[in-house]
């Protein structure tokens, strides 16, 4: 074998060293940048090839991120609500203030000086001067001196001012100056000056006017006036005046005047004798009207119109019916009718008319083209009077009495009994029939007519 030169092996060891130095280099530099080996399937063909990762590059230093927060877990979104299925808010009313204003105020106890909603204002208990509302104005309680809203105002207890809607103001118990509006007040109980409106109702009015094209009140009006178109009392007035075109209270009227074309006290306007509730009655100055009528009795200065009638007792002055004028019985100073004055059972006074008529016993004067009473204790004066019975005197054309105690005046007289004769002109003197007749008188009688 050769031997190797000072130059050969200067060769060998410049080749060999750097070869070394690379082979030792190698595992370190695979264990810094590879994981330790597991156990691990053989790559598949299908597998895709494996790419170096590009370099790392060096980057700023991290900053620590915020820690992470899971996310809620999504749920379905709910369906829009409408406004008609909106839930009302349970918020507690607000209490006390000394001024509000809001949209639609709920409101608790206010005490302060006025309230004011756009809307709908709803309040619990208002003490204050005024509560003023665009639409609706409601409270339980209103202290004040005004309740206003354009559409409606309501309380169920209502004490201190006005309380003005355009088309409504309702109460339960109202104490104040009046309700005042331009279509409908309504009031359980009220004690006010007035209710102005196009219609008025009342269950009971206390106080001054009810003003309206309708008055209305269910049980009672105490005051002093109704003027209206139509004034309806289901139960019973008392005051000074009812003036309008429909007049009636259906059980009482008791004060001064009753006005209009129809007035009416009772339950219906041409009641039958008896059928009256006990206590129905007209007990004022005048009942006047087209049509004057009191379903019950009458006690009174005058009832007056182109038609009058009472159905049970008139007591008082004098009833003038320009067509006709009537009463279940008459105790009066005259009882006048145009074409007819009649009284379904006694009349006592005068009684005028084309046909004066008492259907039982008349006391006093019948005047008439044709008198008729079932028994006269007076005078008859007509061209044609008839009666049963007649104690007094007849004056006419023709006079018919089944028993004369009295004297017949006219062109021909008839007296079944008690006459001088049965038929005479000019006159006839009759004794009656009765038992206080002395029996010479009527032996008399009986020769003066042979």
């Amino acid at each position: 074998m050769p031997r190797w030169g000072r130059a050969m092996r200067l060769r060998f060891l410049l080749f060999t060293f750097p070869v070394a130095v690379l082979l030792a280099a190698s595992p370190s530099r695979a264990d810094d940048s590879m994981p330790i080996a597991v156990d691990e399937e053989p790559p598949r063909p299908e597998d895709p090839v494996a790419v170096d990762a590009p370099a790392a590059v060096d980057v700023p230093a991290a900053v620590d991120a915020p820690v992470a927060v899971e996310a809620p877990v999504a749920v379905d979104a709910p369906a829009p609500t409408r406004a008609v299925d909106a839930p009302i808010a349970a918020d507690p009313p607000t209490d006390w203030a000394v001024a509000h204003v809001g949209f639609s105020p709920r409101l608790g106890t206010f005490g302060g000086i006025a309230t004011f909603a756009v809307a709908h204002a709803r309040t619990d208990a208002f003490y204050g001067v005024a509560s003023i509302a665009g639409v609706r104005n409601d409270a339980r309680t209103h202290v004040g001196a005004l309740q206003l809203a354009l559409g409606r105002s309501a309380a169920d207890r209502f004490y201190g001012g006005l309380q003005l809607g355009l088309t409504e103001n309702r109460a339960r118990r109202f104490v104040g100056l009046g309700q005042v509006g331009v279509a409908h007040n309504r009031a359980r109980d009220i004690l006010a000056l007035g209710q102005v409106a196009a219609y008025d109702r009342a269950d009971r009015f206390g106080g001054v006017a009810q003003v309206a094209g309708y008055n209305r009140t269910d049980r009672a009006f105490v005051g002093v006036t109704q003027v209206g178109v139509v004034n309806d009392d289901k139960g019973a007035f008392a005051g000074l005046l009812q003036i309008g075109g429909f007049n009636r209270a259906s059980e009482k009227f008791t004060g001064g005047f009753q006005i209009g074309s129809v007035s009416s006290v009772g339950e219906k306007v041409f009641g039958d004798p008896g059928t009256a509730m006990p206590g129905d009655r007209f007990a004022g100055i005048a009942q006047i009207g087209i049509l004057s009528s009191t379903h019950g009795d009458f006690y009174g200065a005058a009832q007056m119109g182109a038609m009058t009638f009472t159905s049970d007792d008139f007591a008082g002055l004098v009833q003038v019916g320009a067509l006709g004028a009537g009463a279940g019985t008459f105790k009066g100073l005259a009882q006048i009718g145009g074409l007819v004055a009649i009284s379904g059972k006694e009349s006592y006074g005068l009684q005028l008319g084309a046909g004066a008529v008492a259907l039982e016993e008349h006391r006093g004067l019948q005047i008439g083209a044709v008198t008729w009473a079932k028994n006269v204790d007076g005078a008859q004066l007509g061209a044609v009077n008839i009666a049963r019975r007649v104690r007094g005197v007849q004056i006419g054309l023709v006079n018919h009495a089944e028993s004369l105690r009295g004297v017949q005046i006219g062109l021909v007289n008839h007296a079944e009994e008690g006459g001088v004769s049965t038929w005479t002109g000019l006159l006839n003197i009759g004794f009656g029939g009765g038992d206080d007749v002395d029996e010479n008188v009527m032996a008399l009688a009986r020769e003066a007519r042979l």
